[in-house]
């Protein structure tokens, strides 16, 4: 009987990481660009516009005046130079302030990804290009994320796609999220850089260690390659 519950527990199929290969399955091409993220042959979904309308709002000169007289009013009114009506006034601009805020973080994130990973956008339209990096950060929402710039989330989803979460491959990264959105979705990103890209330094500039993936040892599955010790 201990013989059949040994070979019993045995006989479970231990969880185990996506390496490079498996990672590359599913995916257009195993290069770490957009064109090659399975999402990226969905036309249809690239060629509607959002409906926030942010993938064509431009940040052109009289936009970011705007923007910055709209902060100075703020002042004032903090500083009581100013009557109650342009209080009323000022109110009233927040949704353009917060527009202008949106967009600079669509435009930073392309930024920081091209810089991250030379040639992830190649060819890709602009508006393409803000149209994926929006439905991150809407990805992040849905995960509880209410960060006003879930950067960690868009960096995930350049890794292993915006549809993670329906990828059974993935179950694993889903479930760590969930326990922490906040949290962990960083410590998942990390996870990915090491076991999939034998990175040594996360995109912070940062050392991966067996203590900066304190939370994810034991909760996702240890790599192949042990995580460097803090200390050595």
């Amino acid at each position: 009987m201990a013989l059949l519950l040994l070979s019993g527990c045995q006989s479970k199929p231990k969880e185990t990481y996506v390496d490079f290969k498996g990672w590359a399955q599913g995916r257009v091409c195993d290069k770490l660009l957009w064109k090659c993220l399975p999402e990226s042959n969905d036309t249809k979904r690239w060629q509607k516009p959002l409906k926030n309308g942010l993938d064509s709002f431009e940040l052109t000169t009289e936009v970011l005046q705007k923007q910055r007289a709209i902060v100075q009013r703020w002042r004032d009114e903090e500083d009581g130079k100013v009557k109650e009506q342009s209080m009323r006034l000022s109110q009233l601009s927040e949704g353009f302030y917060d527009r202008v805020e949106a967009k600079k973080f669509l435009k930073e994130m392309e930024q920081d990804l091209e810089k991250e990973f030379p040639g992830f956008w190649r060819d890709t339209p602009k508006k393409v290009r803000y149209r994926w990096i929006q439905r991150a950060i809407n990805k992040a929402k849905r995960f509880g994320i209410t960060s006003k710039a879930p950067g960690d989330m868009v960096e995930l989803c350049a890794r292993i796609g915006l549809d993670f979460d329906k990828d059974p491959k993935w179950d694993y990264i889903v479930k760590f999220i969930e326990e922490d959105p906040r949290n962990h979705v960083v410590y998942a990103v990390d996870y990915i850089d090491w076991t999939v890209f034998d990175k040594e330094y996360n995109n912070a500039g940062t050392k991966i260690t067996d203590w900066s993936m304190g939370r994810a040892i034991g909760k996702l599955p240890y790599p192949k390659k042990p995580y460097p010790r803090l200390n050595d």
